[in-house]
């Protein structure tokens, strides 16, 4: 259980924190505890309650820093997501965004990331899945790895991105 105060990585929003554990909002006969997030992203006022109890929603405590700078040094060795049958895609990142592993956005990075150099040469425009799921992953990367390491966004994507280009 999380406490007022805590960062808490949630869903798709990324990093959150919680701002209050209260009642339901929606239904006061509702006997569930209810956190109430507040994503730190820039330029939100996005508020979210989630039972404290909530399965259906990846909430984790964030990773370590240590377990932030590893993972950094490892992305030139990660390997893509694999998708064997082309319309499976869809179905493959989304699970791999509800895992909400940091590793699994990296994935989800260099498999977009290689499209575009492929669809680049052959003169094709990239699916807008691809592009959607690219901006979910780095959206979720991002907010958690600049948390945790102190560092701006835009320095995160820069050593993501070099990290990425590496073979």
């Amino acid at each position: 259980m999380f406490n007022i105060g805590d960062l808490l990585f949630y869903g798709t929003n990324g990093v959150c924190r919680v701002s209050e554990i209260c009642s339901s909002p929606f239904d006061s006969s509702d006997p569930r505890s209810f956190y109430k997030l507040a994503p730190i992203a820039e330029n939100t006022s996005l508020v979210i309650y989630t039972p404290v109890d909530n399965t259906q929603v990846i909430m984790r405590s964030l990773i370590s820093k240590e377990e932030a700078e590893a993972l950094l040094a490892r992305i030139p060795e990660i390997e893509k997501v694999a998708v064997a049958v082309e319309k499976h895609r869809k179905e493959a990142y989304r699970e791999t965004i509800r895992e909400g592993d940091p590793e699994g956005f990296v994935k989800i990075i260099k498999t977009v990331r290689a499209r575009r150099e492929l669809f680049r040469r052959t003169r094709r425009r990239v699916p807008d899945l691809d592009n959607d799921f690219e901006h979910t992953a780095k959206t979720c990367l991002y907010s958690e790895l600049s948390t945790v390491l102190g560092i701006c966004r835009e320095e995160i994507h820069r050593i993501v991105t070099e990290g990425v280009s590496e073979k």
